[in-house]
């Protein structure tokens, strides 16, 4: 078969009039007829699809059995998993430490705004998206080829975050080896790694004046016993990231274990994870209760809950508080990393979307704000303790919650067996929060060639533990706690929150608001209300534009406290790389898509890769004859969208 009949052949599998004059003109077509299969290639004379495998297929080892992803036993199985994935050490360390960095309880105002308004909906729009194709964040892109780069940032994030997640997994590890010594190791001071300015809770500060200065009103930086664990043994911090000193063995091999504990939760797939769900999602509530009852006895835990819960309204003028804001609820709730879209690839068609996205959005926001109680009852008596304001507390992002945490449970009966559990719940809310974000990464690579490589999927989980084992190194070291922080506050700050956006413009714009929601009819049995869709095409995009362009105007070099550690000048070079090298990929593979896929002039390259591929179908046999018996025509003018992709008039169209 020469090239003019390969192109031929090509273009009678997808459907192409070879006769038009105008293909693709004004993106004006009817879907079913003149869809374009990106994925069609021409291999020794024959069109195959490279997508998923099926019986009859053009391989040559389509008589063997057809592989068949896994799924969760049941929905309350995916239930717990999204939980978990969902709810893990972002939202019992970071939100902390969100709130204070912004003033306390006015920066709940923000987050609860952008959580009802934009995180919700998008949660919702990724567990249909996964859901209804069963696919990865890569290859479910089929929905609007041009924008296939949007799942290759997404699994980019995703490897980006468990890489530096790591670290805090290391951390608690470590905290949960001193758990079982017979008197906590950073209850007290007289330690080797304490200071002289070390207080404990047996430590009386007139007494600790006069031990180190003649003059009682002279002012101390005390620091607790908590802290210098936290700084001086766990982290062996050095002065910057200028200086990352030795790697801490015992921050590597903790690092490795945990991996280990990943890797096996891994290796044996959903099926087993499913079951480790019933405790890792219910145990950490527990927990956080028996912190909470015991910290609000502490002396001063009044005024930390107060500077916590009442809000000084003049800081919502502030654009910064709106963008981390922003951030934190995606960071916390997990859309736009791909994980989402993994985990419910992994459900068969069910009628509760809906449902399950509002329980795990309220456990979310939840989780938060009661981690946020137990935190803020700590710094409360810590502030008090030390005697400072709570702003002035000499610490801040992650050493938050590896400080405010341990030092309640030194305060607990029996600290030893509460701090043991407590350390297991965050190693089990780790292990869910990995897996689903490493879940992400692992089936876009089988997904790629999903009946060859899934039996490999042992060995490919294997080879990325150990890659990820040594690229965490330097997150070990002495200097590994600025890379860390350093990472946190790029990664998640451009990068998720464009996504978001882009998200949500092809799901309402191009492939159209009432369209997807006749697909989720066509898995729910329920279509979304005209809100929801109106949320999606006009809520969202609105919201997340205008803190696009404030946080492009206001954005900051990264800084943690009062007078705290400010990064050089390489460092925040290396942070703006970070922020906005996944976004530019976007692009750029759009731009390749068009120069390599499709026909005509540039305009109508362009139009053809917003359509659909053949690709994008249910993934339920039944459904599949339905959906493929559909047609869809896309509209010209933005009016035309607006009347027939957003309000669904008239539905039939």
């Amino acid at each position: 078969m020469n090239a003019a009949a390969n192109k031929l052949e090509l273009q009678r599998l997808n459907g192409v009039d070879s006769n038009a004059d105008e293909f693709g003109a004004g993106c004006e077509s009817t879907d079913v007829k003149d869809d374009v299969a990106v994925d069609i290639y021409v291999n020794d004379g024959s069109a195959s699809h490279s997508g998923d495998y099926e019986s009859g297929s053009n391989d040559s080892s389509s008589t063997r059995p057809e592989a068949v992803r896994e799924t969760w036993s049941g929905r309350f199985e995916f239930l717990l998993s999204v939980v978990g994935y969902t709810v893990g050490l972002g939202n019992i360390w970071r939100f902390p430490y969100f709130v204070k960095r912004n003033g306390g309880g006015v920066a709940l105002i923000p987050f609860l705004l952008f959580l009802v308004s934009c995180g919700g909906p998008l949660y919702y729009i990724e567990v249909c998206l996964g859901q209804f194709s069963g696919k990865s964040p890569v290859n479910v892109w089929d929905i609007c080829p041009l924008f296939r780069g949007i799942g290759f940032v997404m699994v980019g994030l995703s490897l980006m975050y468990i890489w530096y997640f790591g670290a805090c997994f290391a951390w608690v590890i470590y905290y949960l080896f001193h758990s079982f010594h017979p008197r906590l190791a950073w209850a007290t001071c007289g330690q080797p790694w304490n200071t002289d300015l070390c207080i404990d809770a047996s430590t009386n500060l007139t007494e600790k004046k006069l031990q180190l200065a003649s003059n009682i009103s002279a002012k101390f930086k005390f620091s607790t016993s908590a802290t210098e664990f936290w700084e001086n043994n766990a982290l062996a911090k050095s002065r910057g990231i200028d200086d990352l000193g030795f790697v801490q063995l015992h921050l590597l091999g903790c690092l490795a274990l945990g991996w280990l504990v990943v890797y096996l939760c891994l290796w044996k797939g959903v099926k087993s994870l499913g079951k480790v769900v019933y405790v890792t999602a219910t145990l950490p509530y527990v927990l956080l209760t028996v912190l909470l009852i015991r910290g609000v006895t502490l002396d001063g835990a009044v005024d930390g809950i107060k500077h916590y819960i009442y809000p000084d309204l003049s800081k919502l003028l502030k654009g910064q508080l709106w963008i981390e804001a922003a951030v934190q609820c995606f960071y916390s709730l997990g859309p736009a990393w791909g994980g989402v879209i993994t985990m419910a690839s992994f459900n068969k068609f069910n009628h509760n979307a809906f449902r399950d996205t509002m329980i795990v959005c309220f456990a979310d926001g939840f989780t938060g704000f009661f981690g946020g109680l137990v935190v803020f009852s700590v710094l409360g008596f810590l502030a008090k303790e030390i005697g400072v304001l709570i702003d002035d507390l000499p610490f801040s992002g992650a050493s938050l919650a590896f400080i405010a945490y341990p030092e309640a449970l030194s305060r607990l009966p029996l600290p030893n067996l509460w701090a043991v559990l407590f350390f297991i719940t965050l190693i089990l809310v780790s292990v869910d929060t990995t897996f689903g974000t490493f879940e992400t990464v692992i089936n876009a690579i089988v997904d790629y060639d999903f009946r060859r490589l899934h039996r490999y999927r042992i060995h490919i989980t294997s080879l990325l533990t150990v890659l990820i084992i040594v690229g965490s190194i330097p997150l070990c070291t002495s200097g590994g706690y600025y890379i860390f922080m350093l990472t946190d506050w790029y990664i998640a700050t451009f990068n998720i929150v464009f996504v978001a956006l882009l998200e949500t413009i092809i799901i309402s714009w191009i492939y159209g608001a009432n369209r997807f929601s006749e697909d989720i009819e066509m898995m729910t049995g329920n279509r979304p209300p005209l809100l929801v869709r109106i949320v999606w095409s006009l809520v969202i995009p609105i919201f997340i534009s205008t803190i696009l362009i404030t946080s492009a105007i206001n954005f900051a070099a990264p800084s943690f406290g009062k007078g705290g550690y400010q990064y050089p000048y390489c460092a925040v070079v290396l942070g703006d790389v970070l922020a906005f090298a996944p976004l530019i990929s976007i692009f750029a593979v759009a731009a390749v898509l068009v120069f390599i896929k499709g026909t005509g002039t540039l305009t109508q390259k362009v139009c053809q890769l917003t359509r659909t591929s053949k690709g994008w179908r249910p993934n339920d046999k039944k459904a599949e004859q339905t959906f493929n018996n559909k047609s869809y025509t896309y509209r010209k003018t933005l009016l035309e969208r607006i009347k027939y992709d957003v309000i669904g008039w008239p539905s039939n169209s």
